[in-house]
């Protein structure tokens, strides 16, 4: 959860984030009612800057900054924000199917995007009935808080700037990235091997199908190949979809490993009743 987070106020590290934890600290609303377990966990000084940081936390989660939590949660700690952040709704599964790997040379060739609700695909060219020109899609990203792929920060994102930088297309939502938080657990492997590992499956014609399949697919459709257009856009969806239940999986273990081994529920109210707060 989110707000158990401390890990963006400066001078936090995660010896010192579990340190709270261990001392019932378990959340913005506690570390504002017990300042003094804050600063016997982590100092006067640490704690003055964690309760303001706290503060701006609250202050920018009410007010749905995205900037503020895009600033304050680096690549390696966007995890956090699976829960806690934003509706589920409102957060957006992307991935890009492109004519090779190398921005600004190649092209993005589809888009899928899809949320709780709906899966969607924008298409380069002229897509089929049902789907959307691929112009579209920095309009239809404004509507999310939190961005979610596989290997986007070194991939997909640099392509979606690119490809959309004289459309004026700004990405001010944070951006979870699956394959940090998978290598941060020490699991190896594309998308495709790691769904495997953690117990995700596809179905149909798709079950076996690369990434580097989905050049070969474009070409097919670019030569009238219907059921290639077909293929390559239910992969494209496919690949989104399941980042949901494969965020879920790792952020289940990322958590446990982080927080719940190290956090201890303590009634502050029996054993120390109320408390002057520094934080305000």
């Amino acid at each position: 959860m989110l707000t158990a987070s401390f890990s963006f106020a400066k001078g936090m590290t995660e010896d010192l984030e579990r340190s709270l934890w261990a001392r019932g600290v378990l959340d913005w609303d506690l570390a504002k009612a017990h300042p003094e377990e804050v600063v016997e966990g982590v100092g006067g000084s640490r704690a003055s800057k964690l309760a303001e940081a706290v503060g701006e936390a609250q202050k920018a989660l009410a007010g749905r900054d995205r900037g503020w939590f895009k600033g304050s949660f680096t690549p390696h700690e966007a995890w956090r924000l699976w829960r806690g952040y934003c509706p589920a709704e409102r957060i957006a599964l992307v991935d890009i199917e492109t004519t090779g790997l190398t921005p600004g040379y190649d092209q993005i060739t589809v888009i899928g995007l899809v949320d709780r609700n709906r899966q969607r695909v924008f298409v380069a060219g002229k897509p089929m009935p049902g789907d959307e020109p691929l112009d579209r899609f920095p309009a239809a990203l404004k509507d999310y808080d939190l961005i979610v792929t596989f290997n986007g920060e070194n991939f997909d994102l640099p392509f979606i700037e690119r490809h959309f930088k004289e459309a004026g297309l700004r990405i001010d939502q944070p951006h979870l990235d699956l394959l940090i938080l998978a290598r941060a657990l020490g699991i190896s492997g594309g998308l495709k091997d790691i769904e495997k590992q953690v117990g995700i499956s596809r179905g149909g014609d798709i079950a076996g199908m690369r990434g580097s399949e989905a050049i070969t697919l474009w070409g097919a459709w670019k030569n009238g190949d219907a059921a290639a257009y077909k293929k390559i856009t239910t992969y494209c969806k496919a690949d989104c979809a399941n980042l949901w239940d494969l965020a879920e999986v790792l952020y289940e273990r990322r958590w446990a490993k982080m927080h719940t081994a190290h956090a201890k529920p303590v009634d502050f109210a029996r054993t120390k009743g109320q408390q002057l707060s520094i934080f305000g």
